[in-house]
């Protein structure tokens, strides 16, 4: 695994999605590093000086392949007062300083079935993974079941269309909150994740792995009832920026 680095990188644009939901294309101002999808990187909105201490800095999801690492993506939620400075201060052509690449949430290239289970902006690190995937031509059984509160934040339809006209054994299974609303995508249903529902539609597979991403709340709850349910331990990846 490369040793993180740390570059600049501007704001080519800034991508509103809904209220208090933004996502940064940032265009690396020294060579990219290498990294694997699910990966992370940490990102300080003020100006880094090398002869002094790195500034504070929170960490993101890389919300793109590395195989189109030309521009990096990271897609956030206001949660305190350092988000909330992103998505009041920053625009576009600022500078910010990154350090990549961090984390071992990681995926198998072949040999197994895997389920990617998202809830909100937790489907940022599956984002690099499902664009991996096409590009790499991966034919691995994948299943995906995202929840969202809002159809507002169903902010990457776009890639979930590519994968279904990409990928042959991509299955979607999208779950939103608010009723009584039209969609684009037909995998779309109203009600929330359910992982009752997952375990027994996958439970045909002993050997299947569970990427889980998302609210900590969510993450402790499905873990929890999917070691109930006799999924071996090694078969839960979380991700967990560490």
């Amino acid at each position: 695994m490369p040793t993180p680095i740390k570059l600049p990188a501007e704001i080519e644009n800034i991508i509103y999605h809904a209220v208090g939901v933004k996502s940064f294309i940032m265009e690396p101002l020294r060579s990219c590093p290498n990294f694997r999808p699910g990966q992370f990187l940490h990102l300080a909105i003020d100006e880094y000086d090398p002869s002094f201490h790195w500034p504070e800095s929170r960490v993101f999801s890389i919300a793109n392949s590395p195989t189109r690492r030309d521009k990096l993506r990271i897609t956030f939620s206001v949660k305190g007062d350092f988000t909330e400075r992103m998505y009041n201060e920053v625009k576009r052509g600022d500078v910010l300083w990154l350090k990549l690449p961090y984390g071992s949430f990681s995926f198998p290239d072949s040999g197994t079935k895997i389920v990617l289970i998202a809830g909100g902006t937790g489907i940022t690190p599956f984002v690099s993974f499902l664009e991996y995937a096409i590009d790499k031509k991966i034919n691995i059984k994948i299943n995906l079941y995202y929840g969202v509160r809002n159809p507002k934040f169903l902010i990457f339809s776009e890639l979930l269309k590519e994968c279904h006209e990409n990928l042959n054994n991509f299955y979607c299974n999208i779950y939103v909150e608010m009723e009584n609303h039209k969609y684009t995508l037909n995998d779309v249903k109203d009600g929330t994740l359910s992982i009752k529902t997952i375990i027994k539609e996958n439970s045909n597979n002993t050997d299947t792995i569970y990427y889980l991403s998302g609210p900590q709340q969510m993450i402790d709850i499905f873990r929890k009832d999917m070691i109930k349910n006799e999924i071996k331990v090694n078969n839960i990846i979380v991700d967990e920026w560490v």
